[in-house]
């Protein structure tokens, strides 16, 4: 534990160590926001709505920016020799109370470390601190519902977006503070579908309305509602490598998503060049469907129960998390995991007594 100094320190506080603060001027963020929409009444009760939604953001703060953050070309120019140790001048130079840092008790320190704009600082973050990225948001978003009639209702939603941020290339841009336009690597596409079917055998339905009554409680009376999504898979965001070729392949699996022979390790002291991200190139997509059967038994009047089966992920289907996209991993490609909150097809049986 240490006292908080408060002011007492001055102009020498935190002298020779590394500091964390709030930027005190951050501009008011923007965000402008517009959407098209159409409806449609179509025949047998449905309704189709199309949107077309623009959202345009400004002066975004979301990152730490560190000001005393050294020029990266001097080591991209000057390769090992920034990493030379030389006397530090900041070694014991004034009393303790007035540089408390850890600098003050090397000897030495490397060249590079004394090109900082503030060498007689480490890292000085400023939280909130980077200066106005942008944000531009559009999206096609597709609604088609089918209210309930003749033992039937849906409802349908579809959307397909494209997104980009300002962000940073490498870190020469970073210090340069000069913005690049990065494609957000989110899936682009996404559908979902959830319904309500009265599986037409049994009492008051269109087969079988006549039935016994043992026949009619096997067959009759049953609710189908399927729930089903699917989405798109996400592009892969990959780090600063030599990239010889195009890594895209033909017949992926979750063994070898993409051609990792054409990536090789980024020699020391050189600026990356590759894109972050490939058109076309994404992890894998995602399908899953859950259902319920629902059943009501009417015993008298004022006594009925209902029976259901629930099941999740009724396909049994994997979905694969997304390769490993670390060129020094030994995973470098390949899925090792399903995704996060997926599992096997999971069943499960439910009364419930209404008297």
């Amino acid at each position: 534990m240490v006292p908080a100094y408060q002011k007492a320190l001055g102009t020498y506080t935190q002298l020779g160590d590394g500091s964390t603060y709030y930027e005190l001027n951050r501009p008011r963020q923007n965000s402008d926001r517009f959407n098209f929409s159409v409806q449609r009444q179509l025949p047998t009760g449905m309704v189709l709505d199309v949107t077309y939604y623009i959202n345009r953001s400004s002066f975004i703060f979301d990152t730490t920016r560190n000001v005393n953050m050294i020029d990266p070309n001097i080591a991209y120019q000057n390769k090992d020799a920034v990493n030379q140790q030389v006397n530090n001048p900041f070694y014991n130079i004034l009393p303790v109370e007035k540089f408390p840092g850890p600098l003050r008790y090397q000897q030495t320190v490397s060249i590079l470390s004394l090109m900082r704009p503030y060498p007689q600082y480490g890292d000085l973050w400023v939280i909130d601190g980077e200066p106005g990225g942008n944000m531009k948001y559009q999206s096609l978003q597709i609604k088609l519902q089918k209210n309930f009639s003749k033992g039937f209702s849906f409802l349908l939603g579809y959307n397909h977006h494209f997104e980009q941020d300002h962000r940073y290339f490498d870190d020469i841009d970073q210090y340069e503070k000069h913005y690049t336009w990065i494609d957000s690597p989110t899936s682009r596409q996404r559908l979902s579908m959830a319904g309500t079917w009265e599986i037409p055998f049994g009492k008051g339905r269109h087969y079988l309305s006549g039935a016994p009554r043992i026949l009619d409680a096997l067959v009759g009376g049953w609710n189908l509602s399927p729930l089903i999504t699917w989405r798109s898979g996400r592009y892969m965001q990959f780090g600063g490598a030599v990239v010889t070729g195009d890594p895209r392949i033909s017949n992926s699996n979750h063994n070898r998503w993409f051609d990792t022979s054409v990536f090789s390790p980024l020699p020391a002291y050189t600026p990356r060049t590759n894109p972050w991200l490939y058109s076309g190139l994404t992890g894998p997509g995602m399908l899953n469907i859950d259902a319920s059967l629902v059943k009501g038994f009417h015993i008298t009047e004022r006594f009925k129960f209902d029976l259901r089966m629930d099941s999740f992920n009724v396909l049994n289907s994997i979905t694969w998390a997304d390769p490993d996209t670390n060129i020094y991993s030994s995973t470098f490609g390949t899925s090792t995991d399903i995704l996060a909150n997926t599992h096997g097809r999971r069943t499960q049986l439910g009364l419930r007594v209404e008297f």
